[in-house]
């Protein structure tokens, strides 16, 4: 463009800029009052609107504790009515007249007899169920020990971490190996003293809950409870795995007295 053309092009910007402020300026006593309202109408505004903010958190904290607490109390009174409902299956069976086939039984609660579809309930539900006096041991899940990788939380796991590994590999691993760790470790520890019968399990038992009070208000396995659990030292893969729960926020690595604890780590 030519010099000159855009010297004149700047000169009537210019121009046009003073002839706007200068028409603002003119209407200036005309929108001082409305606009110092409406700056004052703005902040109150604002000010409600945070209180209101405050008033929903507090509220919603309150209705979710609430129904923590519905909820539990309503598990709890289920196992109950599991309990005595399998009872009175055992007192019929008892009385049962002789004429009945010797191999015949009557079945036990689908909820508790079918191995495809386990009891799942809390650890507080479970040191207080039946499931806790009983030495026979129950393949129990816990809600306690639920976590969700998505492809979106995958993908944030580093290449140099990641390498080739597939999400339903690592899927395999916190539900096979830790989670199903976890479950064993604490349906063990949680269980009443009198229902263990087994010195190893006595011992465990005993090792599990002097370990607890290093984490008093955690759930946690060591990496010998892992070994144990896949029956074989860990190898690089499975660190890596490890790792990789560590960088999803799942589990929480510490290391104390020569001993790697893992700690669950994830809140929905």
């Amino acid at each position: 463009m030519d010099p000159l053309n855009t010297l004149f092009q700047k000169q009537l910007d210019t121009m046009q800029r003073i002839e706007l402020f200068l028409d603002i300026y003119k209407c200036k006593p005309f929108v001082t009052d409305d606009l110092r309202e409406l700056k004052e109408e703005v902040s109150s505004a604002a000010e409600k609107l945070q209180c209101t903010k405050l008033y929903l958190d507090t509220d919603r904290k309150d209705v979710c504790s609430q129904f923590i607490k519905i909820m539990q109390k309503m598990r709890r009174n289920e196992l109950l009515m599991l309990h005595l409902l399998e009872l009175g299956i055992q007192n019929a069976n008892s009385d049962a007249k002789p004429t009945q086939s010797s191999t015949s039984k009557q079945m036990p609660l689908k909820e508790l007899q079918n191995e495809t579809k386990p009891s799942k309930m809390y650890l507080q539900d479970y040191t207080k169920s039946p499931f806790a006096l009983r030495s026979k041991p129950r393949d129990i899940h816990f809600y306690d020990f639920e976590a969700n990788i998505t492809e979106e939380e995958f993908e944030t796991i580093p290449k140099y971490l990641k390498g080739r590994m597939q999400l339903s590999e690592l899927k395999q691993f916190l539900e096979k190996d830790v989670i199903k760790c976890f479950e064993d470790k604490y349906t063990l520890m949680y269980k009443h003293r009198k229902a263990l019968v087994s010195q190893h399990d006595l011992n465990e038992w005993k090792v599990y809950n002097s370990m607890q009070a290093h984490f008093p208000d955690q759930k946690f396995i060591t990496q010998e409870d892992l070994s144990r659990k896949t029956g074989k030292v860990l190898d690089k893969k499975s660190y890596s795995k490890l790792q990789m729960l560590r960088h999803l926020h799942i589990l929480q690595e510490v290391r104390s007295e020569g001993t790697i604890y893992f700690l669950w780590s994830y809140s929905k």
